[in-house]
């Protein structure tokens, strides 16, 4: 057992980490990855429910459909915070003064957007983020568009027919792209084929392509390929292995190196006005 793992607070945000990456954890698994007993994970697995923020299952314990969006929110926005922020803020310094922007939807983007409220420039963003747009709205100089569709519960995302439709219908400038995986081998990739379809709309109507991807998920695949790898301009993370970036950058994708938003800017790939 670690020093962390004695406190009850730290064991409780590692079980509810746990839970948003893999949706649901064995009492087994838990108690293994954390170095304690199972009856401590029981017992934090109760007080946790009591509290409203699991349901207990056979054997362990998922995150209750009621509360499953807000919460999933809460956690991913605390995985990699900082790294995050630093590709926002990254990303913010790319963006010229009444750009067209899309920006699909996830934890990354988020910070994204709330780097550009703070920013205060103008702007016209359109995206898939139910909670991006309502955070976008905050900026008077930004004008917000909100793709129309079904909204997924567990992610606050629309997707469907009519976002399709209105995203084929727009000509931007800069997309900014987030995903659940990122290689060289499967390119882009999501969970989902609706996300992986919106995502190639989005290459397909942008002048330019940014991918956000926090170091953990590069190398990463997930179920549907949107687009291959050669397809971005540029790629902002937190990585800094050269083994990682290399390959990426033989492919003619610029690479910025979040490390407190500072970069070369012969590394960047600026497409004329």
């Amino acid at each position: 057992m670690t020093t962390k793992t004695r406190i009850p607070s730290h064991r409780h945000a590692a079980i509810q980490r746990q839970l948003l990456m893999d949706g649901t954890a064995s009492v087994e698994s838990l108690a293994q990855n954390l170095g304690v007993s199972v009856a401590t994970i029981r017992r934090d697995l109760t007080m946790l429910e009591k509290d409203g923020d699991l349901q207990r299952t056979h054997g362990g314990a998922t995150i209750p459909q009621r509360r499953g969006a807000d919460q999933a929110f809460a956690l991913r926005e605390q995985i990699d915070s900082n790294e995050k922020r630093l590709i926002a803020r990254a990303a913010v310094n790319l963006i010229e003064v009444d750009q067209t922007l899309f920006m699909n939807d996830g934890s990354t983007i988020l910070a994204l957007a709330h780097e550009l409220v703070a920013a205060k420039i103008s702007l016209t963003a359109v995206t898939t983020g139910v909670n991006i747009a309502t955070l976008l709205s905050e900026n008077p100089k930004i004008s917000t568009y909100l793709a129309g569709g079904l909204v997924r519960h567990r992610t606050l995302q629309t997707t469907g027919d009519f976002v399709e439709q209105m995203l084929s219908t727009i000509n931007a400038d800069t997309a900014f792209i987030a995903a659940e995986g990122f290689s060289i081998d499967e390119g882009l990739s999501f969970s989902y084929e609706d996300d992986a379809k919106i995502a190639r709309i989005m290459l397909a109507k942008s002048r330019r392509t940014i991918v956000l991807s926090t170091a953990r998920k590069l190398g990463q695949c997930d179920r549907m390929t949107a687009f291959p790898a050669s397809k971005i301009d540029l790629l902002i993370t937190d990585c800094r292995d050269e083994q990682t970036l290399a390959p990426i950058r033989d492919l003619g994708i610029s690479v910025v190196i979040a490390e407190n938003a500072n970069y070369a800017s012969g590394d960047i790939q600026m497409l004329p006005a």
